[in-house]
């Protein structure tokens, strides 16, 4: 879940979790919701929004989200956008950049469950991963 500290940000962010876990065939055994705050001024920022959000999904919801971390607002993003370039290959010095290493070491550092198959978003991502490498 990648959400912004706007209103509208959260409020459609809360509204996407509660679809999610309402759906009759989500199994919350299964899936983990993680969040990203997106386009914040500092860390900080990106953990309160974190905090708020998951308190709200916690109380009415019962179930906890994963923070994965933030990524800042920076202007090379901005910049590589409208040169059709992902940041991390025009700039991998970038704010930005940096934060997107620092939350795929995060989850290449968890382990996955080989002996489950891949369900949901996870395998339309890896059916568009594996399409692309071929």
């Amino acid at each position: 879940l990648v959400t912004t500290p706007e209103p509208t940000s959260i409020t459609d962010s809360y509204s996407l979790v509660k679809a999610l876990y309402k759906h009759p065939r989500f199994d919350s055994s299964e899936t983990k919701v993680k969040m990203i705050s997106n386009r914040v001024a500092k860390e900080e920022e990106g953990e309160n929004l974190f905090a708020k959000l998951n308190a709200v999904v916690e109380r009415y919801l019962k179930v906890p989200m994963t923070y994965l971390g933030s990524i800042p607002q920076d202007g090379q993003v901005t910049k590589a956008v409208m040169q059709q370039n992902p940041v991390t290959l025009q700039n991998p010095a970038a704010k930005a950049s940096l934060a997107f290493e620092s939350m795929v070491e995060t989850l290449l550092g968890e382990k996955e469950s080989t002996s489950q198959p891949r369900r949901g978003m996870a395998a339309f991502f890896s059916h568009i991963i594996a399409r692309n490498k071929l």
